[in-house]
């Protein structure tokens, strides 16, 4: 009686532990929440029904994993398919985000772009920065230039298997996609400002662009999904989940110079330099479609496009000659569970090529290009 006993309370305690791991494996990492602030997009008609019917048929059945595009002319969307409020894991296009908060946050005056590490006090306690390293400036880390090659939340696989060895390149000399540069920006961001990077974020972007899904809980740090990060560095990793329509508003409004209804958020002058041309690859270093990386944005010279890129095919494009913006996004997974079921789904990834065909086709489409 007693090893029956034993035998029941030993599987009840089993299946209870099963019902909390799968409760605590579908709790969302970010919850949606419609904002207070948000207007929505207005819509217009240039695009022939046929023509929108192509469009949606090779997204969903031609593209490489395509689940969600809003395609915006002006501030107008001519085109949208899937789920464009779904919150989703901006990925490496959080950089590009980021490159337009340090925009705010300088022209505000709470930061320079020469203050170099030394002088904000940036340091790593397990490995400490070298005085070369220490001169980094915030121009450097937005360029991915910064001579710093430590290990970092969340870097790729390229980072690790091709990171340079320590002091080989001085401060501004090398390009090399280093995730230390943009993880140790988010937390001068917030050194500099008083604010969470989520904080930050909604009083200065995504209110003046009037964002429908957006709160400053959007912006998580560490993993993806809540287990621990082994990586030792004082610099977490954040992400920034956004809809598919937001993400649209952001690339609008770097296509117009800054500008959103009417309402200048960040200069010319700014969006100007962090998407100039700065002729950062080395030789021989190929990154696809890409040929140059300004201020934490791609740039493709063929089309004459400006483009954010993440993880599993979060893609950015805009085309400032012709007004064009298109936003595609994947879903990640928000969840233990949803994370690990995309991660186990095969052909997972985007291609901006995709991205490129639609947006040739809406150009030729509109203006007979």
């Amino acid at each position: 009686m007693k090893i029956r006993k034993m035998i029941k309370t030993a599987l009840l305690a089993i299946t209870l532990l099963v019902l909390l791991f799968f409760i605590y494996s579908i709790l969302p990492r970010v919850r949606h929440h419609k904002s207070t602030y948000g207007v929505p997009l207005e819509k217009a008609d240039v695009l022939p029904p046929n023509f929108k019917h192509e469009l949606n048929t090779y997204i969903t059945d031609t593209a490489s994993f395509a689940q969600t595009l809003v395609a915006m002319q002006g501030e107008k969307v001519i085109f949208e398919t899937g789920d464009t409020q779904k919150l989703i894991n901006c990925h490496s296009a959080r950089k590009s985000v980021m490159s337009l908060l340090i925009g705010i946050a300088k022209e505000k005056g709470l930061l320079r772009l020469d203050e170099t590490l030394a002088e904000l006090g940036i340091d790593e306690s397990e490995t400490p920065l070298t005085a070369q390293e220490k001169t980094a400036t915030i121009r450097d880390l937005l360029l991915a230039r910064s001579g710093v090659y430590l290990p970092a939340e969340a870097e790729t696989d390229f980072a690790k298997k091709n990171r340079p060895k320590r002091e080989q390149y001085k401060p501004g000399e090398f390009f090399f996609y280093n995730n230390f540069d943009f993880n140790v920006l988010g937390s001068i961001l917030e050194q500099k400002t008083g604010l969470s990077i989520g904080e930050f974020m909604e009083e200065y972007l995504a209110r003046p662009l009037g964002m429908q899904d957006f709160a400053a809980s959007n912006v998580v740090y560490g993993n993806t999904w809540p287990v621990p990060n082994k990586t030792a560095s004082n610099y977490p990793v954040y992400y920034i989940f956004l809809s598919a329509r937001d993400l649209a508003r952001i690339g609008v409004m770097v296509g117009q110079n800054g500008k959103w209804d009417d309402q200048q958020v960040l200069s010319p002058a700014w969006i100007a330099e962090s998407t100039r041309i700065y002729n950062s690859f080395p030789d021989g270093q190929s990154w696809g479609v890409y040929d140059d990386y300004s201020y934490l944005w791609w740039l493709e010279f063929d089309h004459q496009t400006i483009w954010a890129d993440g993880f599993g095919g979060q893609f950015l494009l805009i085309d400032p000659a012709h007004q064009i913006t298109i936003s595609q996004r994947n879903f990640t997974g928000n969840s233990l569970l949803s994370s690990g079921l995309y991660l186990a789904a095969k052909d997972n990834q985007g291609n901006p090529r995709d991205v490129i065909h639609v947006h040739e086709r809406i150009k030729k489409t509109i203006f007979g290009e």
